[in-house]
């Protein structure tokens, strides 16, 4: 999609975080915007926000476990704007577990329900329409370096992740048989300056762990908090996305260091080297 101004973009996850940096970065390329996220009070400052940047944005508080609900922000964004151009199947939640802990299968599930279900279901909602206006469309799923290499207590996560980009991939591969208008990207990043590693604020009161206790579980939260806070900035992320969306481009891949790893992990499948706790494997 070289021609991006006046269009729509659909962004879930859209009140903070990447989310909202891709909303800023493609409201400065003049599109309209239209923002779905579950935290309502986070939405509205985002609103404020795009608005006071001079963006035309609406938004609707959007459970992405829930197609009814991506149907509705579907409704609202053609009601808006007409058309919709960019889908940014991007609400995400961190959390997981031992795969052999039978205590947290709620916990899974709802990781895996918005990581991976609300792609599904927001690929579902959006793309016949996309497909029949036959205007140039790009749809771009937020993935993960976690959909290219898995790390122990994170299974949920990984399931989803993996998920992602074969869904994405999938998908690249239909619209081409189909020959449609619409390119597909997955992004993936590493470590990204969000709030993700404290996504137990937007779990149901039921699911919320407990405060972390004694040395090796505490000191692990406050790594992976430490890694997140020290990761790369949105804004370098956003960038990436408009520019796989301009170029067509499938992989966004946002840290280089990272790629070796996806080798070395490829290079053991085909050796047949089992999966150690080194690298990404």
């Amino acid at each position: 999609m070289e021609n991006l101004h006046g269009k729509t973009a659909v962004i879930t996850g859209g009140a903070s975080g990447i989310g909202l940096a891709m909303a800023h970065r493609f409201g400065a390329a003049g599109m309209n915007l239209v923002i779905g996220d579950i935290e309502v009070p986070a939405m509205e400052a985002a609103v404020a926000e795009l608005t006071a940047a001079g963006y035309q944005v609406v938004s609707l508080q959007v459970d992405v476990r829930e197609i009814e609900q991506l149907r509705e922000l579907e409704q609202v964004a053609v009601e808006t704007f007409g058309n919709v151009h960019i889908l940014c199947n991007n609400a995400g939640v961190g959390a997981g577990g031992p795969v052999a802990d039978p205590d947290n299968l709620e916990v899974w599930r709802w990781t895996i329900d918005i990581n991976l279900w609300g792609v599904i279901y927001g690929c579902k909602i959006f793309l016949p329409a996309m497909i029949a206006h036959g205007e140039p469309c790009h749809v771009v799923n937020t993935a993960s370096m976690a959909g290219h290499g898995s790390a122990p207590f994170m299974g949920a996560y990984s399931v989803a992740k993996y998920g992602v980009v074969a869904l994405s991939e999938t998908l690249t591969k239909e619209m081409q048989i189909a020959k449609t208008n619409i390119g597909v990207s997955v992004l993936c990043p590493a470590f990204v300056a969000t709030g993700i590693a404290k996504s137990d604020r937007n779990m149901p009161a039921g699911l919320r762990p407990e405060p972390v206790d004694g040395p090796v579980a505490g000191g692990m939260q406050a790594a992976i908090e430490s890694l997140v806070a020290n990761g790369i900035s949105t804004e370098v992320v956003a960038e990436a996305v408009h520019d796989a969306v301009r170029e067509n481009q499938f992989w966004i891949l946002t840290h280089d260091e990272a790629k070796p790893g996806v080798l070395d992990r490829a290079q053991q499948i085909v050796d047949g080297i089992n999966p150690s706790l080194g690298g990404f494997a």
